[in-house]
């Protein structure tokens, strides 16, 4: 799982530099540098809070999260199929 990553794409899709994006969450900015690089993993109150200044459900955030390694090996091929569509259905959502 890759929140960080996610965190960093979900940020720019929105528009919005680290230091923006991290006072709108109340924490400092090497804070969520730390976060987007996967270096450290967020507690739940802090992902609560970036999902909030992002605008978007916990859910989305943990979709985007979804690497190739969390998938078993004989749900990949459908796992890729899918993925692409369902992130592009969630991204036009998050701009509604």
């Amino acid at each position: 799982m890759n929140i960080g990553t996610a965190v960093k794409s979900l940020r720019k899709e929105r528009g919005f530099g680290q230091r923006e994006l991290a006072e709108k969450c109340d924490i400092s900015v090497n804070a969520l540098s730390q976060i987007e690089t996967n270096a450290t993993f967020p507690h739940k109150k802090t992902i609560e809070k970036i999902c909030s200044a992002l605008n978007i459900p916990v859910s989305y955030l943990l979709f985007f999260s979804i690497g190739d390694e969390d998938i078993p090996e004989d749900k990949k091929e459908a796992f890729n199929y899918l993925n692409g569509a369902v992130k592009n259905v969630l991204k036009d959502s998050m701009h509604e």
